[in-house]
């Protein structure tokens, strides 16, 4: 298979079965105004890497049947969260405060725009774009006009951020084109998998007994419910408690069976306070404590294994190759794809960066 063949099959194929694995994220704002973004990553495997990205780098997008190269310079250094290779994260946190973070969006009103003069990207490069060049959920939302997410990739997502301005968005496409919700229309700030105007619906019919008697005993819950229990945690947060120790109650509240990874950004001060289920014990790390400049080394750490800034190494192509090859082995509707789809995505970052010349 030829690479824009391959890729054109893994986008039409990946993630799809993710509806089977629910992710919550919400906003929480703290009595001073700053911000705690909550995310919970639930799927079959809970391998990943975290990535250091580098400013001043030129990038080029993954190719795409139909869709004219395209490439940016990154402007901001960036810390990722990713299962499928460098340049392809599920979400992070740039040096500008913005965040992001994806998950399934189980509407079949979801669709990406027809090809047009924009850009075209894949839902994961597309993220990697927007923690390179955007400084506040503006900056994404007027990306629009230049960038989409292509239709070749037909993964449907959804995806909430926020900036350390106070921006808060839920970002979807709906019938071909960006909606979001923000300001005054984003009542709750918080995201499952249902579009954000069913799990409203959903809300604002329960009583606030109802609300309050939603729980997760066994391990399962729905996106509705998820998303509930979250507004209702985020609406009767106590302003005297710790913000990032609250966050991570709702975290524990809206988990399930097959959540991996438990987040928490602190967005003014631009750090990651992480747990998975191999390693639940509460880490830290900070984005001022890495080197972001292009030229110097492509900082990585296995998500697991983190304890400190010390644990990061420089990018290896072995061990970005192995990491794609074990997700890919032990997630079913990624084992059968051909060997030239995980090639693809386990070389793609090979190549030495090209730094922005002054």
């Amino acid at each position: 298979m030829k690479p824009i063949a391959v890729v054109l099959v893994v986008l039409i194929v990946w993630m799809l079965p993710q509806a089977l694995f629910p992710c919550t994220t919400f906003v929480l704002k703290d009595k001073a105004g700053n911000l705690y973004f909550g995310r919970n990553f639930d799927f079959g495997t809970g391998l990943g890497h975290i990535h250091v990205n580098q400013r001043n780098v030129n990038k080029t997008a993954a190719p795409l049947p139909g869709e004219k190269p395209f490439t940016w310079i990154a402007r901001y250094g960036s810390l990722s969260f990713n299962q499928n290779g460098r340049e392809f994260p599920y979400g992070g946190i740039n040096e500008a405060g913005l965040v992001i973070e994806q998950m399934m969006h189980e509407s079949a009103a979801c669709r990406y725009p027809e090809k047009d003069d924009r850009a075209g990207l894949t839902e994961l490069n597309w993220i990697q774009y927007q923690l390179d060049v955007a400084a506040t959920v503006a900056d994404i939302l007027a990306s629009d006009n230049t960038v989409r997410i292509s239709n070749s990739s037909a993964a449907p997502l959804h995806f909430l951020a926020a900036d350390a301005k106070g921006g808060v968005a839920v970002i979807e496409y709906v019938d071909g084109r960006m909606v979001f919700r923000s300001g005054a229309d984003l009542p709750v700030t918080a995201c499952a998998n249902d579009s954000y105007a069913d799990a409203m619906a959903y809300f604002e019919k329960l009583t606030p007994e109802e609300r309050a008697a939603i729980d997760n005993p066994d391990g399962v819950i729905s996106s509705e419910n998820r998303f509930s229990r979250a507004a209702s945690l985020i609406q009767t947060y106590p302003a005297a408690e710790d913000p990032v120790a609250y966050s991570l109650v709702v975290l524990k509240r809206v988990s399930s069976r097959g959540t991996k990874w438990s987040l928490v950004y602190d967005v003014a001060k631009r750090t990651v306070h992480l747990r998975t289920s191999v390693d639940p014990r509460l880490r830290t790390i900070a984005l001022k404590d890495f080197p972001l400049a292009c030229g110097g080394p492509r900082l990585w750490s296995d998500i697991d294994s983190v304890r400190t800034r010390e644990a990061f190494r420089s990018y290896s192509p072995k061990e970005n190759a192995a990491l794609v090859e074990k997700v890919w082995s032990q997630v079913d509707f990624l084992r059968a794809l051909p060997p030239e789809v995980r090639a693809l995505y386990a070389t793609f970052a090979d190549k030495e960066p090209e730094c922005q010349k002054k």
